[in-house]
């Protein structure tokens, strides 16, 4: 019967947990926009309806006349809408089979041109490129770009690589410096060599590996810097103080003959001559009088500033390496262990009958673990790990407090949170003493008990349902933090201490759905037995599923 209680806890846990996951995939899917049903029917004849986001994949299920999935499709719109092609972004969709392989793709619009995309959307290799593969594969796919086409292609598979948790290609210009092209600028260079502080830098080199210069190129930080047609790629050449001596382009999707008209225009790179990088950085193209080339306007205008964006990006210091979040002791996590410890040593042996050792541990409890550091375990805390993981790195302490609160009463059968570590438990201890007494008649008593119950259930609704509803003001464990507190914490908070003076413990034993839980997991002599309270966690677990069914 123990094992069937911790079963049955396990099972809740999962059941909210699975249900936030899918809950968190539909708002995803629903960010996207709606997608109309006659989108899928090319791709899947069988199809009948739309069905919800699948949570592991983020697609939207495709349903059959029997309303069983036979494939789910996902749009690369919003992550991919940073993918520049020709003109713009396009929004894919994908369609996958239940064997988590491509079907096929098709747009479901487009931020590039008319003419582009029906090229793209002929080409049958091109649409077919990807058909078989598993999502992993599609990260990195082999395609030909389509010719006349190659931004809009190329810039539809890299949306549907970055939507698949690929990464965004380095550069819509692959084909990096060469000495060749760094001798336009130093005649006797003989090798290229990383900067080693500045990524974006190349060294210059001669034959006695001295410094001859700097060069660097505008892509891939200028690609979705579009001239008439397309973005292009220009070189950058500076002196070892890093002053700027020319630049010409490189490649580029731009239109001819306003490209030429950049390239034969003498005076145009020579603008910048004679400047710091850091004078370029800083630069405003107005204030210095920079004018694009007569018939080519914004090629060279987007050129200029290609060139002020890469003298920034050289300028700017290089960020730190993004490292995971390490388990961090912070002094107060410190501060939260040492008194678990303290509890499970006086609770756990002949120390719990010490009252002197018991009262000033209570003070501890009370001033230090509630008023300063507030670390208590909850149903909204429960509810919010449950969902989203055990917080770890950011509150260890509070991660062992519920450690050990949840596992001394399955393994010891020592109530010890309720008993020793629950500030509300140590004030409601003190208040036992006032010298007033009420008893309550039997049926207001059974009445009082059924709500911590109750209180669980509803716990067990709002996680699964996702409610605009605080279930941290269904317990007074925030009223130590009164200045945040909501009024419905308080209100309980007080009343409860209140009733403490007339009945001992009066909210452990009729209000705290906590302790009722950490009750149900304790192991005890009657534990073999199948209680009233195993029929109703049964009861709240068979509420779970249904409405994980019945969504």
């Amino acid at each position: 019967m123990h094992t069937y209680r911790l079963a049955l806890f396990a099972l809740i846990l999962g059941l909210i947990h699975q249900q936030h996951h899918w809950y968190t995939a539909q708002l995803l899917g629903q960010e996207q926009g709606p997608l109309k049903f006659e989108l899928v029917l090319p791709l899947y004849p069988e199809a009948t309806a739309l069905g919800e986001f699948n949570a592991d994949s983020g697609g939207q299920l495709v349903l059959d006349a029997e309303a069983k999935p036979i494939g789910y499709v996902i749009q690369t719109s919003p992550e991919a809408d940073t993918v520049i092609g020709f003109s713009g972004p396009t929004n894919t969709l994908v369609a996958f089979g239940m064997d988590q392989k491509i079907l096929g793709i098709d747009v479901i619009r487009s931020g590039d041109t008319r003419e582009h995309l029906r090229d793209v959307l002929r080409n049958e290799p091109f649409m077919t490129a990807l058909n078989g593969l598993t999502a992993e594969q599609a990260r990195q796919p082999q395609f030909d770009a389509v010719s006349g086409a190659t931004l809009t292609s190329t810039a539809i598979m890299s949306g549907i690589a970055l939507r698949l948790g690929g990464e965004n290609p380095a550069s819509r210009f692959p084909e990096e410096i060469d000495v060749a092209e760094a001798r336009d600028f130093f005649p006797t260079a003989h090798t290229l060599a990383p900067h080693l502080r500045k990524p974006d830098l190349l060294n210059v080199l001669d034959v006695q590996q001295q410094l001859l210069g700097h060069v660097a190129r505008t892509s891939p930080h200028a690609d979705t810097m579009l001239g008439y047609q397309g973005p292009t790629d220009t070189l950058v050449a500076l002196d070892p103080e890093m002053v700027f001596i020319g630049a010409r382009i490189r490649h580029t999707y731009d239109n001819e003959p306003f490209v030429s008209y950049v390239r034969d225009d003498e005076y145009f790179f020579n603008t910048f001559k004679g400047f710091t990088a850091q004078d370029i950085a800083q630069l405003d193209m107005v204030d210095a009088g920079i004018e694009g080339v007569s018939s080519a306007t914004k090629t060279s205008i987007t050129i200029a500033e290609s060139i002020l964006l890469l003298t920034q990006r050289i300028l700017a210091e290089p960020p730190s390496p993004v490292e995971a979040p390490r388990w961090q002791l912070a002094g107060r996590d410190l501060g939260t262990m040492l008194v678990v410890a303290a509890a499970l040593v006086i609770a756990l042996t002949h120390l719990r009958g010490n009252t002197a050792l018991r009262l000033l541990f209570q003070v501890v409890l009370v001033g230090y673990l509630g008023f300063l550091n507030a670390d208590m375990l909850s149903q909204a805390l429960l509810v919010g790990w449950t969902r989203n993981g055990i917080a770890w790195a950011n509150a260890p302490g509070l991660a062992v407090l519920s450690i050990a609160a949840l596992c001394c009463p399955i393994f010891t059968g020592r109530q010890v949170y309720c008993t020793h570590l629950c500030p509300f438990g140590g004030l409601q201890d003190w208040l036992r003493r006032v010298p007033v007494r009420v008893k309550l008649p039997k049926l207001i008593d059974r009445l009082l008990r059924l709500i911590p119950g109750a209180l669980l259930l509803l716990v067990m609704v709002v996680a699964m349902r996702h409610w605009e509803f605080s279930l941290v003001g269904i317990e007074p464990f925030d009223a130590f933090v009164w200045r945040i507190a909501g009024w419905s914490t308080l209100i309980i908070a007080i009343v409860g201490l209140l009733a403490a003076t007339m009945i001992p413990m009066a909210y452990c034993h009729y209000g705290c759905p906590t302790g009722a839980m950490l009750n149900f997991l304790r192991i005890n002599s009657v534990s073999g037995r199948f209680t009233r309270r195993d029929a109703f966690a049964s009861i709240v677990a068979l509420v779970g599923v249904v409405l994980l069914v019945v969504r």
